[in-house]
């Protein structure tokens, strides 16, 4: 899958979710369904990070890949933002 398919696939959910209370004002959602398209973002944004942090392909330069440190970073505010 090429990157361009894949951050337009993204923008789409992204654009998608947060577009709903716009374009259907008088639709209401249940707790359920907010809690789930809440959700999608940091899913988004996770996928994004795991997959290079994930590839197999091994760099023994360095401990400090630009990979590894946004992986910590985005478990470090995961963890301390979590209600």
């Amino acid at each position: 899958m090429s990157n361009t398919l894949l951050i337009i696939g993204m923008l789409i959910v992204t654009w998608g979710v947060r577009a709903v209370p716009f374009v259907l004002p008088n639709l209401k959602l249940s707790g359920r369904v907010l809690n789930f398209l809440n959700c999608i973002p940091a899913a988004v944004l996770a996928a994004l990070v795991a997959e290079p942090v994930l590839n197999p392909v091994v760099s023994s330069q360095s401990l400090l890949e630009p990979e590894l440190i946004a992986a910590i970073l985005c478990i470090l505010l995961g963890l301390f933002r979590a209600p």
